[in-house]
């Protein structure tokens, strides 16, 4: 059986990342990406349960994003100056958090 050259890169793709891992990929702080996912930027394909202890009361579901669609992000909002948004710092308003969603298509 032949092996495609690119089938890393196809598995790499699908690969899911929580809010945290896509924030850290992105080097974007978490609110920046929670702004991100607010603009509807970013949708989670799937979302799992987690549960903290044995308890369904610590219960949460997770979105998960996958790599290539948060790869995707940053080129395709050229608006936003993400150099500046990497460097600031806690306390610092997110520059996506002044912009609105687009409006929902009729």
């Amino acid at each position: 059986m032949r092996r495609r050259e690119d089938s890393a890169d196809l598995v790499a793709a699908d690969t899911p990342l929580g809010p945290e891992q896509a924030a850290a990929r992105l080097r974007v702080r978490r609110a920046d990406f929670d702004h991100m996912v607010r603009l509807g930027w970013l949708r989670p394909p799937q979302s799992i349960e987690v549960r903290f202890g044995t308890s369904r009361a610590g219960a949460v579901d997770l979105a998960l994003h996958t790599t290539a669609s948060v790869d995707a992000v940053l080129p395709a909002h050229p608006e936003v100056d993400w150099g500046t948004t990497a460097r600031d710092g806690k306390g610092r308003r997110s520059p996506p958090a002044s912009l609105r969603p687009a409006p929902a298509p009729a």
